[in-house]
């Protein structure tokens, strides 16, 4: 079963909010009168990835951590399979579709490989290529094994 995971940026996040039954947002909270009886989950990092951390060690503290992984993985395997899950952090390009990525593989039972594939069709409501946080991935891998 194909379950719905779409993700945005912050600015479209409380517009399309109201057609889904559970919000995760990564960095950037949504307003209570959009998030009224949803399931929520709220996280604060910031969109370090291992080549900002490389450049500048300082933004390692900023970095998303196994623990917020673990937060998300919790997250979605709280879901029923029916209920519509969507994700955003600012910019809808990293943080949210690697959480759109490990809901597909948590929800769906896909692949990284085959989630990541389907990543630039769960993106509303314009298209753009993502490029999911590599250090969520690494997380959910380092989780997962």
């Amino acid at each position: 079963m194909n379950t719905v995971n779409h993700y945005t940026d912050f600015a479209n996040a409380e517009k399309y909010a109201k057609d889904y039954h559970a919000v995760i947002s990564l960095g950037h909270y949504m307003h209570e009168q959009y998030r009224e009886g949803k399931k929520y989950l709220y996280l604060s990092f910031e969109d370090e990835t291992f080549h900002s951390i490389s450049v500048n060690p300082q933004d390692a503290k900023f970095a998303p951590t196994e623990g917020h992984v673990r937060q998300i993985i919790a997250f979605i395997r709280s879901l029923a399979p029916t209920d519509k899950l969507l994700v955003h952090c600012f910019a809808g390009y990293s943080r949210s579709p690697a959480a759109v990525v490990i809901a597909k593989c948590e929800r769906d039972g896909k692949t990284i490989h085959q989630a990541r594939e389907e990543l630039y069709d769960a993106r509303i409501p314009d298209k753009l290529i993502p490029k999911p946080n590599d250090i969520m991935l690494h997380n959910y891998l380092m989780i997962k094994n």
